[in-house]
């Protein structure tokens, strides 16, 4: 039955698994606002001008290839730049991604291993039940890589590649670089997968190698916009070097902890592993290109796919450690695919094959499969079920009083969120001082933050007179609010990722100085709201 193309009913898995993840970004999308990236995507694919959005894109306010930004800006003309438009639009990805996951396993395995595979992963996952509501481009990433794998797996079944099958791998390719940074690392890992495959299997397909490869060209008219973006990170980026924790907490195996999850995980990855080994040394004497063993020649196949795939992180991790940090969760989505095979291949072995006794008879056996699939497909609206609502940005600012005066806000998450929704936009001012920001104390993300929020600036007239030199803003306001984290004094060197973003120009610029008073008017959320007034005596003193 796995060699036979699925009957039309088993497509209800992967269409309902696509609602399910439609439905939860909707609930999700009603129950939380913009957050700084997001609004960095909301300005540019809201632009009025396709070409001032792709020189605006150009400049500093993101760090990736251009294909989302191209693709969005076309869907927000059509379904409009608000929260849901935007999100589902990421959504919509992740839902590509998912059918084409199912798609490729379901060619090689049963139905029931295929579904548990792919919506144990797609359904499940923390880090794709968060991408799936956010304005971001890891749901494009997550689209193009899951026709990465179908690709993949289509030319493993050729004995000779058309045309066709070489210029839509060209075309996979350049979508996967086109999308992220780290799609280069994922292209990559498909080539060595081929490669790896065919050494395998005793083959040479220079063609196949040469068709990726000849992708990564695309990406020179990008290399001028990419060279001005990569400014940002100068003279630190924000990421911090991650411990060994960070990756093993990115594989789901926590550090401290040995739990059922671990196990499994870890009993997972050894027998893939062990089956591909065990299959080299049967093979050695048979002939592995005979109809009989196309099965297993596309089960080797998609495994060595699983283990490139999940040595991406491991990559990233070892030139975070080196040379400079670039492991972060998100970056590296598309690794949770290699999941879903490792868990396919699993479940037909372990579960499927009903090597354990799990159920009596047969019919309790496929209620079993038939149950977990379902639980599988309820979790991401369960999961969006469960979310708190946010409060609206802003809201409490008014808890203390003095709503004449303007609020100067110490992160450009804060100053976004609030310029973005409030109805008193006006109120709110983020200050650029650059001696403040090269200051190690205030962290890895200071430095990016100030180029980032000067390209608004200079990008987009509605910000002109919002984010303002410091001095600019002392001169015109004597009395102001400073919005500052709870813990604004205690920030460290910004090594951790949570002293990341520690803006220091209050500490630098206002307490430092004996003609300003500082008076704490109190906690609103996560935040002190501080009284800045400068002195009568510093003033006459000043003339």
């Amino acid at each position: 039955m796995n060699q036979k193309i699925a009957i039309k009913w088993e497509y209800i898995v992967p269409l309902l698994a696509t609602a399910s993840l439609l439905i939860a970004c909707t609930i999700v999308s009603a129950k939380k606002f913009f957050w700084f990236d997001e609004i960095l995507s909301y300005y540019l694919l809201n632009d009025l001008s396709f070409t001032h959005m792709m020189v605006v894109f150009g400049d500093k306010l993101t760090n990736t290839p251009p294909l989302y930004f191209i693709l969005g800006w076309f869907w927000v003309k059509a379904f409009s730049a608000a929260e849901l438009s935007l999100r589902l639009f990421s959504s919509l990805g992740i839902c590509i991604a998912c059918v084409t996951v199912w798609i490729t396993l379901r060619r090689t395995y049963s139905f029931s291993s295929a579904s548990i595979g792919t919506l144990g992963v797609f359904c499940v996952s923390e880090l794709i039940l968060v991408q799936n509501a956010e304005a971001r481009m890891y749901g494009l990433f997550m689209a193009v890589c899951g026709l990465g794998l179908l690709q993949y797996d289509l030319l493993n079944r050729q004995s000779n590649c058309s045309r066709n099958l070489l210029l839509s791998n060209i075309l996979i390719h350049a979508a996967i670089v086109q999308t992220h940074l780290f799609g280069l690392l994922y292209s990559g890992a498909i080539i060595f997968s081929f490669i790896v495959r065919d050494l395998y299997f005793k083959t040479f397909r220079p063609k196949i190698y040469l068709s990726a490869i000849l992708s990564w060209l695309s990406l020179i008219p990008y290399i001028p916009a990419f060279i001005n973006q990569a400014d940002v990170g100068n003279p630190r980026s924000w990421l911090p070097s991650p411990t060994l924790a960070n990756l093993t907490d990115f594989f789901g195996i926590s550090a401290s902890t040995l739990s059922f999850q671990t196990l499994l995980i870890i009993l997972i990855l050894i027998s893939g592993l062990q089956y591909i080994y065990e299959s080299a040394k049967a093979a050695q004497n048979s002939d592995m290109s005979q109809p009989n063993n196309q099965k297993f020649n596309a089960e080797i196949s998609l495994l060595i796919f699983a283990y490139a795939w999940l040595a991406v992180p491991i990559f990233a991790w070892i030139v975070s450690r080196t040379i400079k940090p670039i492991f972060w969760d998100r970056y590296m989505i598309p690794s949770t695919i290699s999941w879903a095979i490792l868990l396919a291949y699993f479940t037909s072995r372990i579960i499927c094959n009903n090597r354990f006794n799990f159920s009596p008879n047969f019919i309790n056996f496929k209620l079993l499969e038939i149950a977990i699939i379902a639980i599988l497909l309820i979790n991401p609206v369960s999961k969006a079920n469960s979310l708190s609502k946010q409060k609206l940005p802003g809201l409490n600012d008014g808890k203390y009083g003095y709503k004449e005066l303007p609020i100067v806000t110490q992160s450009a998450h804060d100053f976004s969120t609030r310029f973005h929704y409030s109805p008193e936009r006006n109120r709110y001012f983020y200050i650029l001082d650059w001696q403040a920001a090269l200051d190690i104390k205030s962290g890895q993300f200071a430095t990016q933050s100030y180029k980032t929020m000067e390209a608004l600036k200079r990008n987009y007239a509605v910000f002109q007179e919002s984010i303002m030199n410091g001095e600019e803003f002392i001169k015109k306001h004597k009395t102001f609010l400073f919005l500052a984290d709870i813990n604004y004094q205690k920030c460290n060197s910004g090594r951790r990722i949570k002293d990341v973003a520690c803006p220091r120009w209050l500490e630098m610029q206002i307490m430092s100085k004996p003609q300003y008073k500082v008076t704490d008017l109190g906690q609103i959320e996560r935040r002190k709201l501080l009284l800045v007034e400068q002195k009568k005596v510093g003033i006459k003193q000043g003339n």
